[in-house]
């Protein structure tokens, strides 16, 4: 019976009848894949392999975010943070607090659990990009619970960043990118690296999918990811 509690919460946490309490955070680069935007007081993940456009994604939420004015926070594990392709990428880095953990995963988990329970943030980013299955194995599965506990009637969005997704039912939006094709304009030995154009699959709700490309509906978006 204590295995079902979080799952009827869950329901009843995203139930269809609820009224936001506060705007979602509009993506503009993403509005055939979230054409509502992120609702606040929620979890969100991106995931996927190397060059699969996941930190471009992850980069255009923050952007969006602090164009608005709004304060973000980055828990970065493994300082893979960069701040000039941020800023490239219209991340207001003045309203940016950039919490680095030198690849201590306990310390990046409990920086997001402070973070949280303090307040004031619009977008709260774990990056948890480079961590090992080793390392994403030891995480206790608590802790999303308690992370999705905190949001609860905050305008916060908890934006998590890993390869394969880790909260599971805790998440509202898990969004799953690919890589398709790489662009390499020039001849040999000079080509450089323009772009990637991606697929995003995004899950949401449990099990509910919906999915774009080319502004079509089919089954995944494409996105862009300049190099």
């Amino acid at each position: 019976m204590a295995n079902i509690v979080p799952l009827l919460r869950y329901s009843e946490w995203t139930g269809q009848n609820l009224e936001p309490k506060f705007p979602a955070l509009r993506l503009s680069g993403l509005k055939l894949l979230l054409s509502k935007g992120l609702l606040r007081g929620t979890l969100a993940e991106v995931s996927g392999p190397r060059s699969s456009g996941r930190t471009s994604m992850a980069l255009h939420i923050l952007a969006e975010a602090t164009r608005r004015g709004e304060i973000c926070a980055i828990v970065d594990l493994h300082d893979s943070f960069h701040p000039a392709s941020a800023e490239a990428g219209g991340v207001d880095l003045t309203r940016i607090i950039w919490t680095r953990c030198r690849g201590n995963a306990e310390h990046a988990m409990r920086a997001t659990d402070l973070l949280l329970h303090g307040g004031g943030f619009g977008v709260v980013m774990l990056d948890l990009f480079e961590a090992s299955p080793r390392v994403l194995n030891r995480m206790p599965g608590s802790y999303w619970y308690r992370f999705r506990r905190a949001l609860e009637h905050t305008p916060a969005i908890l934006l998590i960043c890993v390869e394969t997704a880790q909260a599971k039912f805790c998440s509202l939006y898990s969004i799953e990118l690919k890589s398709e094709t790489f662009d390499w304009p020039g001849k040999t030995p000079f080509r450089l690296l323009r772009g990637i154009e991606s697929t995003a699959m995004l899950r949401k709700a449990a099990h509910e999918s919906s999915a774009y490309r080319s502004g079509k509906l089919l089954k995944g978006a494409r996105i862009e990811a300049v190099a």
